[in-house]
């Protein structure tokens, strides 16, 4: 239901960019970096293909891939040695956003909104989207505490984004405070 995965966006809406990875730190000595996926597309990210490095208005264009261990290790043009690899580390690549199919959504345009029952009661606000195994949850945080609502078509009764609202079904259960 939510869509694909990213909680960073660039803040200028006209040419919107969406985090696709995250830096984790510099491998090797020729600067090549090892990086977090946080696409559901990771086929974005291939030789030549070019990605912005959170804030900067220039591109950076992947010069080779390397996969097959544990993370992917990325050869970014212009990154030459292992110390200019390590001042990237905590930095995210961004690639343009995406047309989604209906009714999916990117998680920062949800994070965000009102959350209500289908009867007006109020729940919060929509604090945060996470994946907990395979499964998307929202985090909503209101006057009665916090409540995680599941992803899915049965929890979700509604997602407006013209009214910034997201109405949930009534949950039975206590509520995690």
């Amino acid at each position: 239901m939510a869509g694909t995965s990213s909680s960073r966006s660039s803040p200028t809406p006209s040419d919107r960019r969406l985090a696709v990875a995250r830096i984790i730190g510099a491998k090797g000595l020729a600067g090549a970096v090892r990086v977090e996926l946080l696409t559901d597309w990771p086929e974005r990210i291939e030789p030549g293909a070019e990605l912005w490095l959170d804030g900067s208005s220039a591109p950076t264009r992947i010069g080779r891939i390397e996969s097959g261990g544990r993370l992917t290790v990325l050869h970014l043009e212009g990154v030459t040695g292992r110390e200019a690899a390590e001042r990237l580390t905590g930095r995210y690549l961004e690639a343009p956003a995406k047309p989604l199919p209906v009714e999916t959504y990117y998680w920062d345009d949800l994070v965000g909104l009102r959350v209500e029952e289908p009867d007006g009661t109020a729940v919060g606000e929509l604090v945060e989207v996470f994946r907990a195994g395979a499964a998307e949850v929202y985090r909503v945080v209101g006057e009665a505490g916090e409540r995680l609502v599941p992803a899915l078509r049965s929890a979700v009764v509604r997602i407006d984004l013209q009214e910034n609202l997201m109405v949930i079904a009534p949950d039975d259960a206590e509520e995690v405070r």
